[in-house]
């Protein structure tokens, strides 16, 4: 019996991986598409064609074409606060910048930021998941500031939040700008009031 519960504890992550791999997979091929040929020229099969995978693997990881970029920013929020969570050393804003830039700082993130930024039907997935990272990002400004009640932690994780988004809005639009400086610069608003 314990054989099979240790495969079955090695077959789950596998799975997990597997899923992460073609999820990538179809975000790249849609990201690379949609670059050439535009949003509103691409059809799901040409994604998943570009993909090597089937239709049917397709609409297994996405509902439609809007979501072929989308499924990477649902798991951004995440991967956010798991980054930002690794410099509990720093203070707050330093580890934000630190997790951000180690997130972010890519010229494939920029572009697939100007995708979705640039494409209105995908624009509601970037919206949504800057309120799944400002919920996210309670947990860590509550470990900073233990004595802050929670509602106090909500309204901080938002401010950094609404913050990192005119950041990122910024440096994807612009070709020559400085991430870490940028959002240094931007979130010491919330100390200089």
């Amino acid at each position: 019996m314990q054989g099979a519960d240790d495969e079955i504890r090695q077959i789950a992550p596998l799975r997990v991986r597997r899923r992460t791999a073609t999820q990538a997979e179809i975000a790249e091929a849609a990201a690379s598409l949609f670059e050439r040929y535009g949003f509103e020229n691409v059809t799901v099969e040409q994604i998943a064609t570009a993909a090597g995978i089937s239709m049917r693997t397709f609409y297994r990881h996405c509902s439609g074409k809007d979501e072929a970029l989308s499924v990477g920013l649902s798991a951004g929020p995440e991967e956010l606060a798991a980054a930002i969570g690794k410099h509990q050393d720093l203070p707050l804003l330093e580890a934000v910048v630190a997790g951000l830039v180690e997130v972010s700082d890519s010229p494939v993130r920029r572009s697939e930021l100007r995708l979705i930024l640039g494409t209105p039907a995908l624009r509601v997935s970037w919206l949504a998941a800057g309120r799944a990272a400002q919920e996210d990002l309670v947990g860590i400004v509550r470990q900073h500031f233990p004595a802050i009640t929670v509602f106090e932690a909500q309204a901080r994780a938002a401010a950094i939040i609404s913050i990192l988004t005119v950041v990122l809005e910024a440096w994807t639009a612009a070709e020559d700008d400085d991430l870490p400086l940028r959002a240094q610069q931007a979130l010491r608003v919330l100390t200089d009031w």
